[in-house]
């Protein structure tokens, strides 16, 4: 059994090791063909695995192994088992002496020697040490800050009964060139989308015609349309050029017919040029506000 002296035994005795380093120990065996060793289990020691030139000694009997031990202190290995084999049948145990071992850490013993205490060195606040440390804060403050006092001002606006005058509506010739720019702009026929393009073109025109003529286009169907451009006071444009497009629009609608692309072109140019010959002149509104 393996177990510390507490000073029992003289220190000069004891091998100095550090934990981890093998000791060896030598026993003299019998003829056999393979050696096992038998490991007490009572302190930190293992059997260091054996080669396979110590395991096999069937024509050598000194028999040499390797053991560890992992823990500081002194102790004494104990004897150990060592049973050798002849045939696969094991013989009578052979019993290795006791050794004496200290063994010492791996580590530096800093238990001992204190270290110096570092002197307290001075810090002065800087502004330019707050500013790198909360410049996030102080930019949310500053937004805020700012928020707030556009409200107040908008509740004071609000508050003196100032109304806030809206922009002029746009007159209808620019409203509707700018939808067809924007109609254009989506490229629908590229991406597959016929019915979307033919529907808005046509809410479009409606539009323009309702804001031109002033008569409720965009609730009429094409066929009230066509009676409604029979009127004497309309160019022959509508009735002619922009009639027989609402009707191929019904019809890619709701009948599912599928236009080309050079059709979905031809009908935005065809919008501008509408568009560009029935705006009023500049005579033709000054007539109308003086009216």
């Amino acid at each position: 059994m393996m177990m510390a002296l507490n000073g029992l035994v003289v220190s000069s005795l004891f091998a100095q090791l550090q934990v981890g380093d093998p000791v060896s120990i030598d026993v003299t065996l019998p003829a056999c063909d393979s050696v096992a060793v038998v490991e007490t289990g009572d302190l930190p020691l293992r059997v260091l695995p054996l080669t396979q030139a110590n395991s096999r000694s069937a024509t050598r009997r000194a028999f040499t192994f390797e053991v560890a031990l992992y823990d500081t202190g002194s102790y004494v290995i104990p004897s150990l088992g060592v049973v050798p084999f002849r045939n696969g049948i094991p013989l009578d145990t052979v019993w290795s002496g006791s050794r004496p071992v200290e063994i010492n850490s791996t580590l530096d013993d800093t238990t001992t020697t204190p270290r110096p205490i570092k002197p307290y060195a001075e810090h002065p606040l800087r502004f330019a040490d707050l500013l790198r440390e909360y410049w996030l804060w102080l930019v949310g403050v500053i937004a805020l800050a700012a928020l707030v006092f556009a409200w107040r001002k908008w509740m004071r606006r609000a508050k003196s009964g100032v109304a806030i005058a809206a922009p002029p509506p746009l007159p209808p010739a620019d409203l509707a060139v700018r939808e067809l720019i924007a109609l254009r702009d989506k490229r629908y026929p590229e991406r597959g989308l016929l019915k979307e393009h033919y529907s808005e073109f046509s809410e479009v025109m409606r539009r323009y015609v309702e804001g031109r003529y002033e008569f409720p286009a965009l609730e009429m169907t094409t066929y009230e349309l066509a009676t409604e451009f029979r009127r004497q006071e309309l160019p022959a444009c509508w009735r002619e050029v922009l009639l027989p497009i609402l009707r191929e629009s019904d019809l890619v609608k709701f009948a599912k017919e599928i236009p080309t692309l050079g059709s979905c072109a031809a009908i935005l140019e065809t919008g501008f040029a509408l568009i560009e010959q029935t705006k009023p002149t500049q005579d033709t509104a000054e007539a109308s506000k003086a009216a």
